[in-house]
């Protein structure tokens, strides 16, 4: 009976050694998926579909390969306090009417959106200084969680 609990710890132990091995391993299914986003938005925005459900798909790729590679690195991020928050929706707010002002002409821009008007024209300057803003608060957020690695 000692036996058995001491082949008990030793496989318990060999389990644990090898569990950080399988998180860190990048998932493949996910990293295509993810290239094939960043790869096709392009493509279908060339060959005239929507610009909104394109870009919507090269967003959805840079999100699927970040946390994959954050994944594969075994980053933690520490969330200090509440503001941190705020940044985050407020980069996320930014970046949505980014994506609003780049895929959108003039005319289809809701009511509520300075340039709203009787024009075909997209309003690039407006969604570039959204996109850029909405970004660095996003980037200002991300350094402010400590991003580390995790202990082993």
């Amino acid at each position: 009976m000692h036996g058995n609990d001491a082949e008990r710890d030793h496989t318990r132990s060999r389990a644990e050694l090898t569990m950080p091995e399988r998180t860190q391993r990048v998932d493949g299914f996910q990293v295509v998926c993810g290239l094939l986003g960043i790869l096709a938005g392009p493509f279908l925005l060339a060959h005239d579909a929507p610009a909104g459900w394109s870009l919507l798909l090269v967003a959805a790729g840079i999100v699927i390969l970040s946390t994959q590679w954050a994944i594969a690195r075994d980053i933690d991020l520490e969330i200090v306090d509440r503001f941190q928050i705020v940044l985050v929706a407020a980069g996320i707010v930014c970046v949505g009417i980014a994506a609003v002002y780049l895929t959108r002409a003039a005319d289809d821009l809701p009511s509520l959106f300075p340039g709203h008007g009787n024009s075909e024209n997209f309003r690039v300057v407006p969604g570039v200084v959204s996109l850029v803003v909405g970004l660095v608060v996003l980037a200002r957020a991300v350094a402010a969680a400590h991003p580390h690695r995790a202990s082993r």
